[in-house]
């Protein structure tokens, strides 16, 4: 994504988001130079070429044309096919910039101390898109969440409705290769999610 930037510049969050435009600017959630945080609505939508989290040396991130995940090196598309037709979920020529991204934390308080102070832990990093794709003869709301939990496998949430009944599966194309296929069978206007271990 940004090559120059694998890190995060503060020593509070592992993980920052960075938001790569189209005149080979970008705005990240911390500035590199001052460390003062931006804000997520700040993010230039319309403008956008890529979206994701920079840390530890890695890019994770995806390719706001076609919605196309870039993770540590990785490339991964998602197909949904039937016996008759593949219904390309990533890959299209749209922009998918309806951008997502949070982060999960617990915090522990002390009951008994009476100040009742907390200490809040990032638990887990967030971030994908969610998308309407009319394709072919059928309408699809997708929604790809890239997870980065602590101490667990980097993981993909893969959330698919359509407007009619699909007896089909779900194909995760990793590199080029077709590497996953599982059952799912979509009842019209119910969504169906998988959840989808990245291997390295």
């Amino acid at each position: 994504m940004i090559n120059r930037f694998l890190d995060s510049p503060v020593k509070t969050q592992d993980f920052i988001w960075i938001a790569a435009y189209m005149d080979g600017t970008f705005l990240s959630e911390f500035s590199y130079d001052s460390q003062n945080e931006n804000s997520f609505y700040a993010i230039k939508k319309d403008q956008l070429i890529r979206f994701g989290l920079v840390g530890y040396g890695m890019n994770l991130y995806y390719e706001v044309l076609g919605g196309t995940f870039k993770l540590a090196g990785q490339m991964v598309e998602v197909i949904y096919k039937t016996n008759e037709k593949e219904y390309y979920l990533t890959g299209q020529q749209k922009m998918y910039n309806d951008i997502i991204q949070y982060k999960d934390a617990e915090a522990t308080i002390n009951a008994l101390v009476s100040s009742g102070t907390s200490n809040s832990v990032i638990t887990q990093y967030n971030f994908g898109y969610k998308q309407n794709l009319q394709i072919d003869d059928v309408n699809f709301n997708f929604k790809a969440i890239c997870h980065i939990p602590y101490g667990k496998p980097i993981y993909l949430s893969l959330k698919i409705s359509a407007d009619k009944d699909l007896n089909g599966r779900l194909c995760v194309r990793k590199n080029g290769l077709i590497t996953e296929e599982f059952d799912a069978p979509l009842q019209a206007n119910v969504a169906g999610i998988l959840n989808w271990e990245l291997t390295m």
